[in-house]
């Protein structure tokens, strides 16, 4: 019986290649959607629906988990410059109590495949919540399939997002252009 691991996943094209590569090695993959970081609700909507796509392509379960992004709304706001540690650790800390729950071998995130995260930050997270008694904290350095991962997200036709999730992330992201002056079409 293959090993069973809880995969924390933020969205479908980050999924693809820690799902591809876990499966290769043998895992049971089970997928958790659970990302209250995520604003608006229609952006929330549009990647959890991309994850389910891809599930179906890759065939593996996912758990879609409840959506409240006030509390996550709230601290973010109350502190800016360090949302996203405090983030990282809820959606880590939900994945470790799941798998646990699930009766799971270990526990990972789509995170790990973001060249836009804290890598070690993250690796720090789940190897400190392992070593609270639960499941194992897998680690894998999925960046390196960063390449892999967009190119079968677009071959797939898989919603791919602009920004983090986080509305203060989406501001960053399009924070020249909202210095630009408006773009007036001739007519």
């Amino acid at each position: 019986m293959a090993s069973r691991i809880l995969l924390h996943i933020c969205c479908g094209p980050c999924a693809i290649a820690p799902v591809l590569r876990l499966q290769e090695a043998g895992y049971s993959v089970t997928g958790l959607y659970y990302n209250p970081n995520i604003q608006p609700a229609m952006e929330y909507l549009r990647r959890r629906d991309a994850l389910a796509q891809l599930a179906a392509i890759l065939d593996f379960e996912v758990i879609y988990d409840d959506y409240d992004p006030l509390p996550h709304l709230r601290r973010s706001v109350a502190d800016p410059e360090h949302r996203c540690l405090p983030c990282w650790r809820e959606r880590m800390a939900r994945a470790a109590a799941t798998a646990a729950e699930r009766g799971c071998d270990a526990f990972s995130s789509t995170l790990l495949y973001s060249r836009y995260q804290d890598h070690e930050a993250i690796k720090g997270l789940g190897t400190a919540m392992a070593a609270d008694g639960g499941p194992d904290f897998y680690y894998q350095d999925f960046r390196v399939f960063w390449d892999e991962g967009v190119e079968l997200s677009k071959k797939w036709q898989i919603y791919r997002q602009p920004y983090c999730g986080c509305v203060l992330s989406e501001l960053s992201r399009y924070a020249k252009k909202l210095r630009r002056p408006p773009v007036v079409e001739a007519s």
